[in-house]
């Protein structure tokens, strides 16, 4: 009975049943706390990310966890994407192929790290990850001007943001398996 109970335990660990959930308040006030080095951050990440592609990267550990390259027309766009735990030749592979130097990825998530964040994308919004909960994760989705009414809009019916301010939308994207929503009032 105990190793079964030791193996459930173990499963919910995996599926992140035991981490912390974070309250709307304690997002706002890491944003507003990190402020300067979220915006170091995103210019820092704008000045490596090759023209024509959105590339996202996610840190684990002091590592790249994992990252996906968005190239080509938007109505048709490629993907190439790796992580860590499946194919580390991959990973590096497809680090190598946009420029990006070791040290240049140490002082990514360096400023990161300063931004209290696990990963960024560029574009418009950026997008930074906060933290994971299980398999979804908490991010900023910043905007370098006002958002728009129709995205305010499209925004207002879904439940996986929450405007903050005209530069700030708060996001949670579930993962396979637990919420997908932010909670209802939150």
């Amino acid at each position: 009975m105990a190793a079964f109970l030791g193996y459930v335990g173990f499963i919910a660990h995996a599926f992140g049943v035991f981490d912390k959930d974070y309250t709307r308040k304690e997002i706002v006030n890491s944003y507003t706390e990190h402020y300067s080095a979220i915006q170091t951050a995103i210019s820092c990440y704008e000045s490596i990310v090759p023209a024509g592609k959105q590339v996202e990267v996610e840190f684990e550990d002091g590592d790249i966890d994992r990252i996906v390259v968005r190239e080509g027309p938007a109505q048709h766009p490629t993907y190439s994407l790796a992580w860590a735990s499946s194919s580390k030749h991959q990973l590096d592979s497809l680090v190598t192929s946009l420029g990006w130097s070791e040290a240049a990825m140490q002082q990514l998530q360096e400023k990161l790290e300063a931004a209290d964040c696990i990963s960024i994308q560029n574009g418009e919004p950026a997008v930074l990850g906060f933290k994971r909960s299980g398999m979804g994760m908490y991010s900023f989705n910043i905007f370098s001007r006002p958002i728009s009414d129709s995205l305010r809009e499209q925004y207002a019916r879904g439940c996986t943001h929450i405007i903050q301010s005209d530069e700030l939308v708060l996001e949670y994207g579930g993962g396979a398996i637990g919420p997908q929503c932010f909670p209802a009032g939150y």
